[in-house]
């Protein structure tokens, strides 16, 4: 009978980190957004909570065998993390809609080192220092784009939607091959 080719665990669970710990996160801090424009900021907090939890959820995945304290402590510490983040840059991006580029950019350059240090220190991946150097620009550049976004909201909400399908693929396609794969070298045992 033919064998079928496995994918390393670590590169799905890798795909499904990036969709729910980045992508969802993403759509839900645009979602927010937009509710906060139409005076709706308890349904933008609603969306920034489940994503929080989707986020501490995949970064307990690691497609190795699970350690429950390392996976609680990954799934509190990035969920609190992840809630608190989105929801400083929306009650940061509404209630000073005139704070200036400089200071968007100083505000985003220093999310980057925070995302950066919470990443190394407090959930021990090893992210080499020269990320840092790419990540605070990027979070600058990436922050002034989005106070740009909000100009165009409509469009802004367009795109979370298209972010949410797809990491609602990603997250789907890499659990279920996970899950098939660990299901199929079971049986085979």
């Amino acid at each position: 009978m033919p064998t079928l080719p496995t994918i390393n665990p670590q590169t799905l669970a890798e795909l499904l980190q990036v969709g729910g710990q980045y992508i969802i996160p993403i759509a839900a801090l645009l979602r927010a957004l937009y509710s906060g424009m139409r005076g709706k900021l308890p349904e933008g907090f609603v969306q920034i909570a489940t994503a929080a939890a989707v986020a501490g959820v995949s970064a307990g995945v690691s497609g190795q065998q699970p350690n429950w304290q390392t996976i609680l402590t990954d799934v509190l510490s990035n969920t609190v993390f992840t809630a608190g983040l989105l929801i400083f840059i929306v009650l940061y991006l509404l209630r000073l809609p005139n704070a200036g580029l400089v200071v968007d950019g100083i505000v985003g350059a220093v999310i980057g080192a925070v995302i950066w240090v919470f990443t190394v220190y407090v959930l021990g991946e090893p992210w080499p220092w020269w990320m840092l150097a790419l990540l605070i620009p990027a979070c600058a550049v990436g922050f002034i784009a989005l106070r740009f976004a909000l100009r165009q909201i409509i469009r802004v909400v367009r795109i979370a939607v298209f972010l949410l399908v797809i990491a609602g693929i990603i997250i789907i396609g890499a659990g279920g091959v996970l899950l098939l794969q660990t299901v199929l070298t079971q049986v085979k045992l």
